[in-house]
């Protein structure tokens, strides 16, 4: 499914879940009934990794429905929606219906702007966390607003960065211009 130029970003969230999950002072009530939201669900990549460590209440979200129609026959999700990361509300989502939201290369000038980032917190519960990865050449850029975005809702008192590191995004030599992204980890503490 994502083996194309050798991207990774599935596999940073699903690392990032893994250890954020044991850190009890961070997440205190993990178990497997935890409802995650797959933001950017695609072909069900992420959803698959989730079911086969046993984790059951799974909605995927992406802007395709052929994507989605590709990650049905998984049966991994509960839901499937189909909508856009945007500023606009999405319906058929609650607010603060998540405990987590994982989002590889979703978060990403062109795709999801820096304003989707409140509709994202909307869709989780205070103290859920919102794991994803973003591109270095959308994050570095002061221009493209992503670092601005995430520095005001910080200030705000909306989340609490938890954890962000560069990493390597793209393991093909040939993809150098995308290769890094960070891998960021956010609390949130009230919704917008």
């Amino acid at each position: 499914d994502t083996n194309y130029n050798g991207y990774k970003g599935h596999v940073l969230c699903m690392e990032a879940f893994n250890k954020v999950l044991k850190l009890k002072e961070v997440f205190p009530n993990a178990n497997k009934e935890i409802r995650i939201l797959d933001a950017g669900a695609g072909t069900g990549i992420i959803g698959k990794m989730l079911v086969d460590l046993g984790y059951k209440n799974i909605d995927g979200l992406d802007i395709s429905q052929k994507m989605l129609d590709l990650a049905a026959p998984k049966h991994v999700y509960k839901r499937l929606i189909c909508a856009a990361l945007s500023k606009d509300r999405i319906e058929e989502i609650q607010t603060g219906e998540y405990d987590v939201t994982l989002c590889a290369g979703t978060i990403v000038y062109g795709q999801a702007k820096p304003d989707s980032l409140y509709e994202c917190v909307r869709h989780l519960r205070p103290g859920g966390l919102f794991i994803f990865t973003i591109r270095a050449d959308s994050f570095d850029p002061v221009e493209l607003g992503y670092s601005t975005k995430f520095n005001e809702m910080e200030k705000a008192g909306i989340w609490s960065l938890v954890k962000r590191e560069r990493r390597e995004l793209y393991s093909n030599p040939h993809e150098e211009k995308h290769r890094d992204c960070y891998l960021i980890t956010y609390k949130v503490l009230k919704h917008c």
